[in-house]
């Protein structure tokens, strides 16, 4: 009778630690699964804010590095408003025109008797619209980005 007891409970130990192994194995399928869809979600998340990052820093440097007294301007171009930043280099006068064109922001830097031409511009990142506003010192430029989102960049011009 003693050897079918040790007998039995050797069988139920081992089908114990099968058991105990089959929950291991799932449960760590299961957290890998878990965390790569996380994981995408996070990429996802920071490649739709790095778009919008992406052209509102562009904006603002391009604005703050030409923010002098008369440099900052909006200027229309048939149905395109653009954002006109104008530098004098020894004695030559040159403008950078920052405007939307086909789906993208675009940068176009040239001498200021040039005639503005969207297509001349280069792209930078995708832009859904870009429309800038200057009013009493506070220029507002509000935009979209490739996926929709709205953003609106405000910077107060130190030299107007």
């Amino acid at each position: 009778m003693m050897g079918r007891r040790t007998e039995t409970r050797h069988e139920m130990q081992g089908i114990f630690v099968f058991v105990l192994l089959g929950m291991f194995a799932v449960m760590s399928t299961l957290l890998v699964l878990l965390g790569a869809q996380m994981y995408r979600g996070t990429v996802s998340h920071s490649e739709e804010t790095g778009q919008v990052r992406v052209l509102t820093s562009y904006v603002r440097s391009m604005v703050r590095a030409q923010d002098q007294e008369g440099a900052v301007g909006i200027e229309q171009y048939g149905d395109r408003t653009v954002l006109a930043l104008h530098e004098d280099l020894g004695t030559e006068s040159y403008v950078t025109w920052l405007y939307e064109y086909e789906g993208n922001l675009y940068e176009q830097f040239t001498d200021s008797g040039r005639e503005f031409s969207p297509a001349s511009g280069t792209a930078i990142c995708p832009a859904g619209s870009f429309e800038p506003v200057l009013e009493d010192g506070l220029l507002t430029i509000g935009m979209t980005d490739a996926d929709g989102e709205d953003c609106t960049v405000r910077i107060r011009l130190r030299c107007a």
